[in-house]
C-alpha cells in the first residue's frame, strides 16, 4: 500500500507541474473566437496598485486578521479539538461522507475564460493552470507550449489578470447547477471558491481580488450554498491554502513576492498582473489564509472543508491545522463535518494520504487495486482527461456513459467516494456534453442507487466483471455487473450456505441459483436476454440477501 500510495504522490507532482513535452509550434492550435483576446479589447483600470492596496488597506487588515488569528487560538484551547497534527489526526469521517458515494466539483475560475490546455496521451490535462503557465518558462513548461499558445490567442501583451474584467459569469446558473447534482445523484456539491491564483468567488473582506468586487461583481458562492441547504445537499468549502504569489511586506516596508506554488519568481512589475486586489501582508498565513477561511466558515457553515495548493509548504506555516481544529470545534455537537488530506507538508513528508478525514486520488491515483482502502477516500476525476473547462473536449476524448457507470461502481466497491468534476466555460455555462453523461448516471442511479449509496466494501471487491458492495448492517450483498453474462453467471465469492434469496435491483421477482463450487451459479430469465428490457441500461445490480446466521 505505501508503495502504491508513494508512486501515486510522484504522478500527482508530475501533474500538478508537469515538466512535459506536450507539443511545438506546429501543433499550436488557433482557439474558436469565443476562446481567443475579443477584437479591440482593452482591460479595464484595476483601481489600486499593490503599493495604493499596501497604503490604504494593509494595516486595518492586519489588525483584524490578529483578532480573528487569537478567536482561533481561543476556540481551539477550550475546545475538544486542538491545532494539532495529533489531535486533528483523531478525527473521523463523518457517517454521511461514507454513505453518500457521489459529488459534484465545480471546477470554474478566471482559467476557463482561456479553456485550454494541450492534449495528452493518457493522463490528464490542466487547463486550470492555464494563468500561470501562459507566462512561466522552467519547470512548469519546458517547451514553452502553453506560452506560445497564449501568444498566438492572446496576445504576449496580454496578462494574466486582463482575464478578470472578461469573467463576467454571464451564463451562470448556481440554483440549476444544484438541481443537476440532485437529479444525477450526487448527495454533496463543492465549486472552486478559491483556486491558486487567488480570486475568491465570494465576497472577502480579506482582499479586493474577489468576484464582488470584480468581474461580475457578486456572490458567486453563497446562492449555492443556499441551494444546497434548500435540496438537502451537503456543501463543501475548496479552498487553496497557498497561492502562485503574494505579496508581503518585507523588513524595509516594501513589497515583496512571496512564492510557493511555481518557481516563477515574478518582478514587482510583474507581480502587479498577477496579484491585482491582492492586499500585502507580514504573515501570509495569520494575516490572510487563517482569517479568510474562518470567515468562510463563519459565514457559509459549509460541511466539508477540502483543502489544495499545499504541496511544498509545511502544515504548521500554513495553520492549516488550526484552521481545522477551529472548523471541527464550531460544528462539534451540532453537525458532522469533514476535511480531506491536503494539509501540507510534516517534516518534508507530503500528508496527502497520511492526514485527513479522507484521502483524495486524482485521475486514480491510488492505483487499479483490488483491495479494501484501509481509510476512506474520495477519487476527483471528470468525464475527460480536462482538470477545468478545455474547449477542445469532444465525443472522442470524454469517457462513455457505459464506461462511466463502470469506473464508479468499482470506486464505490473498493470503499471510495467519487467527486466528479463539472467544468464550467468562461461565463459559468455547463458544456451540452458533459450534462448528457449527468443524465444518463442519473438515471441509472435511480434504478440501482440501493446497491451504491450506504454501502460498504464486502470482503472481495472486484472479481472477473462483477464489483461487489454490501450493506452496512451486512444483510444483503450486491453483485454488480459490469458485462451482462448471458443466461447465468457465477458469484464465486458468495458461499451458497450463506445464500436466501437473489433478485436484480429494478426488476420484480426472484432468480433461481444453485451451489458452483463454494460460491453461488445464478440464472437470469429469459426475458431479461433482450437488452431493452432489463431495468436500466449498463450495469446491472443483483441483490443477494444473506441468511440471519450469516449477516
Amino acid at each position: 500500500m505505501k508503495n502504491t500510495i508513494s508512486i501515486a504522490l510522484f504522478i500527482l507532482i508530475a501533474f500538478a507541474c508537469p515538466a512535459q513535452k506536450q507539443g511545438t509550434s506546429k501543433q499550436i492550435p488557433l482557439a474558436p473566437e469565443q476562446y481567443r483576446k475579443p477584437e479591440n479589447y482593452k482591460p479595464e483600470s484595476y483601481g489600486y496598485t499593490l503599493n495604493e492596496l499596501k497604503d490604504q488597506f494593509s494595516e486595518e487588515m492586519m489588525e483584524r486578521s490578529a483578532e480573528v488569528y487569537q478567536k482561533v487560538l481561543d476556540v481551539n484551547e477550550k475546545g475538544k479539538w486542538k491545532g494539532t497534527a495529533e489531535s486533528t489526526g483523531e478525527h473521523k469521517a463523518p457517517e454521511w461522507f461514507l454513505d453518500a458515494k457521489f459529488g459534484m466539483f465545480i471546477d470554474w475560475g478566471l482559467w476557463s475564460i482561456a479553456g485550454w490546455a494541450p492534449k495528452t496521451k493518457g493522463g490528464a490535462m490542466y487547463p486550470d493552470w492555464y494563468e500561470t503557465r501562459m507566462s512561466s518558462v522552467g519547470s512548469m513548461d519546458t517547451d514553452s507550449t502553453f506560452i506560445k499558445y497564449h501568444e498566438k490567442n492572446w496576445g504576449a501583451d496580454f496578462k494574466r489578470d486582463d482575464f478578470i474584467p472578461l469573467f463576467q459569469a454571464k451564463n451562470y446558473e448556481p440554483e440549476m447547477l444544484v438541481d443537476l447534482a440532485k437529479e444525477t445523484g450526487m448527495k454533496y456539491v463543492i465549486p472552486f471558491c478559491k483556486h491558486h491564483s487567488g480570486f475568491c468567488l465570494w465576497p472577502s473582506s480579506y482582499t479586493k481580488r474577489d468576484a464582488f468586487d470584480m468581474g461580475p461583481n457578486r456572490d458567486l458562492i453563497g446562492p449555492i450554498v443556499e441551494k444546497c441547504k434548500e435540496e438537502g445537499l451537503k456543501f463543501g468549502f475548496y479552498f487553496s491554502v497557498d497561492e502562485w504569489e503574494y505579496p508581503i511586506i518585507g523588513p524595509d516596508g516594501k513589497i515583496k513576492p512571496r512564492v510557493k506554488l511555481t518557481k516563477d519568481v515574478p518582478t514587482l512589475e510583474e507581480l502587479e498582473h498577477r496579484a491585482t486586489g491582492k492586499i500585502a501582508v507580514n504573515d501570509f498565513a495569520k494575516d490572510y489564509i487563517v482569517p479568510q477561511a474562518v470567515e468562510f466558515i463563519d459565514k457559509y457553515d459549509p460541511d466539508l472543508l477540502w483543502y489544495d495548493g499545499e504541496w511544498w509548504t509545511e502544515a504548521v506555516d500554513l495553520k492549516t491545522y488550526e484552521i481545522s481544529a477551529y472548523y471541527y470545534n464550531q460544528a462539534e455537537g451540532r453537525k458532522e463535518v469533514a476535511v480531506n488530506d491536503r494539509y501540507g507538508n510534516r517534516n518534508g513528508k507530503r500528508l496527502m494520504s497520511y492526514h485527513g478525514d479522507f484521502y483524495t486520488s486524482e485521475y486514480d491515483f491510488m492505483g487499479d487495486i483490488n483491495t479494501r482502502m484501509s481509510h476512506p477516500w474520495e477519487e476527483c476525476r471528470g468525464i475527460s482527461q480536462s482538470y477545468g473547462f478545455n474547449w477542445q473536449d469532444t465525443e472522442e476524448n470524454v469517457i462513455s456513459s457505459k464506461e462511466f457507470v463502470d469506473m464508479f461502481v468499482d470506486i464505490v466497491a473498493k470503499g471510495g467516494n467519487l467527486l466528479l468534476i463539472v467544468n464550467l466555460d468562461g461565463q459559468g455555462a455547463l458544456p451540452k456534453i458533459q450534462r448528457d453523461r449527468l443524465i444518463d448516471i442519473g438515471k441509472w442511479l435511480s434504478v440501482n442507487g440501493e446497491g451504491i449509496y450506504a454501502t460498504r466494501p464486502f470482503k472481495q471487491q472486484t472479481e472477473g466483471n462483477v464489483s461487489y458492495t454490501q450493506s452496512k448492517d451486512g444483510q444483503y450483498v450486491y453483485a454488480i455487473l459490469k458485462e451482462w453474462p448471458g443466461s447465468e453467471t457465477r458469484l464465486q465469492s458468495i458461499p451458497f450456505d450463506e445464500v436466501s434469496k437473489v433478485e436484480m435491483l429494478g426488476y420484480e421477482g426472484l432468480f433461481k441459483f444453485q451451489k458452483a463450487g463454494e460460491g453461488v451459479l445464478v440464472e437470469l430469465p429469459k426475458g431479461l436476454q433482450v437488452e431493452k428490457e432489463r431495468p436500466s441500461s449498463y450495469a446491472s445490480i443483483l441483490k443477494v440477501t444473506l441468511k440471519e446466521d450469516n449477516r
